[in-house]
């Protein structure tokens, strides 16, 4: 919420059109208000569907509904999603393009997607980073959370989604200061230093990282410093305890009580809707945020009774995704501690547990080709690679994990000795990928390599080693391979 009359305060300044806030007029607000209500009848009726295209209708003409317009879309379309919804295909994408140079367009075409595919990653960046060309900053501080928390949750953490989460955040902070909106900006510079905290870990050996952390964090010493003791004007910032609860609950470390009142509040907000998968998924997070075996059983079981009561599976999926993280926990503590044997017991217990897991899903949802290509990844780990080729094969026609299947379909035709079939596979993700030098490009020339080599085709092999060997001169054996060709 924007700060209370912050003209008021001596040291706050002019606010130009650059840093203001979209704006949105009390007819534009009576529109929406419509097509929210309908919306809500609809949703009532489990169309879903519908729902949320009125919300969507809505949100065109108030962009900034957080609690009448993005938050209960948001609902709906995990609704939606849980019973089997149609995600956007690539198609959908061209016609919703979340890079419009129409900032308003992109955002609501970015809402569009996730509302298809309400988990997908991407999408909440791309409404994340349109709302910030906007202004629309209420939006901006609503879903940040939602895509800071799914990009840490990603089976690989991508450094560029914290990237972007900090640029945002400190862009939309600058603009809160420019309007005086002290409370907001100090919010936004410490979610950017959260992100790039974050960031600096997973990409450590970008050192320009710590120095870039330590000036955001002056910055934000500053700001404090100069407005956290500004008496009456900062009491007129500080809208409610709701407000102080919400901002807790965005932060990444709590105190003790802090979070404890946060798990209670959760706890009441369960009491009032029964069943909702929102409001479990949320006390059920608050209670693993230790990573303890306490808080996690207590999860788990919180999330058992609802599957057990209401038969939602994605309550079985939150539960199994809880104990999926405590044996990946438990195999990194045993390599830690350098206990390699059980580090590789621990990690076959996991992988059964994976695969059962996946195979089940699958059965659930049969249409779903992201879990078919979940489910692939495990049985290629196993070394089941007649078994993942079919799987990895369906996984393609989700558009997101496409070149991920096209590598590992090359790999396993490599590991069948099907050395044709590998190149054909492998040439054609090469031919279409279009990030040549990240990771993903260099591991498609590197096994398209290694193809060409087992299928004696020495002058290939030379050929795509030596692109391999240009973007990264140290990238796994290439140069050993190389020279041995050679």
């Amino acid at each position: 919420m924007a700060d209370k009359d912050p003209e008021n305060h001596p040291d706050a300044p002019e606010i130009d059109k650059a840093n203001a806030r979209v704006e949105i007029s009390d007819a534009d607000k009576k529109k929406a208000r419509r097509f929210f209500e309908r919306a809500k009848e609809l949703a009532a009726g489990k169309s879903w569907d519908f729902a949320i295209k009125c919300y969507h209708e809505g949100l065109g003409f108030w962009v900034e509904a957080v609690d009448e317009g993005h938050q209960p879309l948001r609902l709906a379309a995990c609704e939606r999603n849980v019973r089997g919804g149609k995600k956007p295909g690539f198609a959908d994408g061209v016609k919703f393009s979340m890079t419009s140079r129409d900032a308003k367009k992109a955002m609501l075409n970015a809402e569009w997607l996730l509302s298809q595919d309400p988990f997908n990653v991407s999408y909440m960046g791309g409404l994340f980073k349109a709302a910030n060309k906007l202004h629309a900053e209420d939006t901006l501080m609503w879903i940040g959370p939602i895509y800071s928390n799914a990009a840490e949750n990603e089976k690989k953490i991508t450094p560029k989604r914290f990237a972007l989460l900090r640029e945002v955040y400190e862009e939309a902070g600058d603009r809160a200061v420019a309007r005086g909106e002290m409370t907001v900006g100090v919010q936004c510079y410490e979610r950017a230093a959260d992100a790039l905290r974050i960031q600096s870990q997973v990409d450590s050996k970008d050192r320009s990282l710590t120095n870039e952390l330590r000036d955001l964090s002056t910055k934000l010493t500053i700001l404090k410093g100069k407005y956290e003791s500004g008496g009456d004007y900062k009491d007129s910032m500080l809208d409610s305890d709701k407000q102080k609860l919400l901002h807790d609950q965005d932060r990444m470390v709590q105190t003790d009580e802090e979070l404890e009142a946060l798990i209670e509040a959760a706890r009441q907000g369960v009491s009032g809707s029964p069943g909702n998968l929102g409001k479990v998924g949320n006390l059920a997070e608050l209670l693993c945020r230790r990573e303890t075996e306490e808080g996690e059983k207590k999860a788990i079981d919180l999330l058992i009774r609802n599957f057990n009561e209401y038969k939602d599976y994605q309550f079985r999926i939150l539960a199994e995704d809880i104990r999926i993280k405590q044996l990946r926990r438990s195999v990194r503590e045993a390599n830690s501690a350098g206990n390699k044997d059980q580090a590789l017991e621990l990690y076959k217990d996991q992988l059964r547990f994976e695969l059962k897991v996946f195979s089940e899903r699958i059965k659930q949802y049969p249409t779903d080709n992201r879990f078919k290509y979940e489910y692939a990844q495990r049985l290629f780990s196993a070394r089941k690679f007649d078994e993942a080729i079919p799987f990895f094969q369906a996984g393609r026609s989700d558009p997101k994990v496409r070149t991920l299947c096209d590598l590992k379909l090359g790999q396993c035709f490599f590991q069948k000795k099907f050395y044709p079939q590998s190149i054909g596979t492998l040439t054609k993700a090469v031919a279409s990928y279009e990030f040549a030098e990240d990771n993903t490009g260099k591991e498609l020339r590197y096994w398209l390599a290694r193809s060409h080599e087992a299928a004696g085709r020495a002058d290939e092999a030379r050929d795509v080693y030596g692109q391999v060997l240009e973007m990264d001169y140290n990238f796994r054996d290439v140069r050993g391979r190389l020279e041995g060709l050679n």
